[in-house]
């Protein structure tokens, strides 16, 4: 039997307020579109006997009418084959309180999609395959009890579906999101595969045998930088054997250029080395996350973002981080911060620029306010 593993989908994710104007589609929205499709038709071509996808199936509780057209459509596809798939809620898609209804139930519209969202472990068998499933549960106290009261199916392949960091390593510092309790762990031995979700990079797990996160199906953040993305393909002999593969999909390339001792360098050695970088790697369309460490007040403002747009023309998106210079604590700097906008790095300049007169600096600061919100 062969089972498809995805994961992360996040679907009605926005970033960077570019928008395709064909359409009116965020472009970063329609990239997460674009590679769930490809999921669905890799699907349709090798027709697995079972789809699971183990959470954040949307991005957000409420998604957008768009979001959950798309995804009523794709489904559709797959129902059409007569491709099964259970889902379960992730922590994206679980609502915060109990006066808002699970998104994930307008999914049991479509026939042979069975999501798991409730506080509740859940089951479906597929002949000799047993699917599982434990969505996010805010109460921690509920949660506890459904992985207490969950059991494997006698004489069946046991896959479980979690969304969850087993260990501290695979937490992503979001809302809501839970690590497995470390004493229940003993529990999922009795599982012949543990279909993670939550952690963004594709990555078997050494706690239990057979446990692999698929990973989200696009990079959503510059950790995931180098990781490949796509889907995980299950072979199951029942009862207990299983082979895994990895196969990566196409997406939108994200790269990452980072500049040292800004501090000891010029403004123009700084630009020839991204120059360098532009030639030497496929930029086109690409997101680059540009990172300048102890880079100095001045240089920050010399090195604006349109001038590094100059340098990098046809980059779908710069992501610039400063990290300004601190100074041997003997001698007088700045205190070392990290500065996300450019009118931060100029507000900083500033005040220590005219210490002696710091109602000056903030006239200065304020009266700079206004260009800073104006386009570059």
């Amino acid at each position: 039997m062969k089972i498809l593993h995805f994961s992360d989908t996040h679907l009605g994710y926005q970033a960077f307020d570019r928008v395709y104007e064909q359409t009116g589609v965020n472009a970063r929205e329609q990239d997460v579109y674009d590679a769930f499709e490809r999921v669905i038709d890799r699907a349709l071509e090798v027709r697995p006997d079972i789809v699971v996808h183990s959470g954040d199936f949307f991005h957000r509780p409420s998604p957008s009418n768009r979001a959950l057209t798309f995804a009523l459509e794709q489904l559709r596809r797959l129902s059409d084959a007569n491709i099964p798939l259970v889902l379960i809620a992730g922590n994206h898609e679980t609502p915060r309180t109990f006066y808002n209804s699970p998104i994930l139930r307008a999914l049991r519209t479509v026939p042979g999609v069975h999501p798991i969202f409730g506080n509740q472990w859940e089951t479906y068998c597929f002949g000799d395959v047993a699917v599982h499933g434990v969505p996010h549960i805010n109460d921690e106290r509920l949660l506890r009890c459904e992985l207490e009261r969950m059991e494997p199916v006698t004489n069946c392949f046991n896959l479980l579906l979690l969304h969850t960091s087993l260990g501290k390593r695979f937490l992503m510092d979001e809302y809501g999101e839970q690590t497995f309790p470390t004493d229940l762990e003993e529990r999922l031995q009795g599982f012949q595969f543990l279909a993670l979700g939550h952690w963004h990079n594709a990555q078997k797990v050494n706690l239990h045998p057979n446990a692999w996160y698929a990973g989200s199906i696009e990079r959503l953040s510059d950790t995931e930088i180098g990781a490949e993305k796509g889907l995980l393909w299950l072979d199951v002999h029942p009862p207990a054997e299983a082979s895994v593969v990895f196969e990566a999909l196409p997406t939108r390339s994200w790269l990452k250029c980072e500049a040292s001792r800004c501090h000891e360098r010029s403004t123009e050695d700084i630009l020839r080395q991204l120059a360098d970088f532009a030639q030497q790697n496929e930029v086109k369309d690409a997101i680059l996350s540009l990172i300048f460490h102890d880079i100095r007040p001045e240089q920050s403002i010399e090195l604006t973002n349109m001038r590094l747009r100059e340098v990098f023309p046809e980059a779908f998106e710069l992501i610039v981080r400063r990290r300004t210079y601190a100074a041997p604590s003997n001698q007088s700097g700045l205190e070392r911060q990290h500065f996300e906008r450019m009118e931060d790095i100029f507000a900083d300049f500033v005040r220590h620029q005219v210490a002696t007169d710091p109602a000056l600096a903030e006239q200065l600061i304020a009266r700079a306010h206004t260009y800073f919100r104006e386009p570059e």
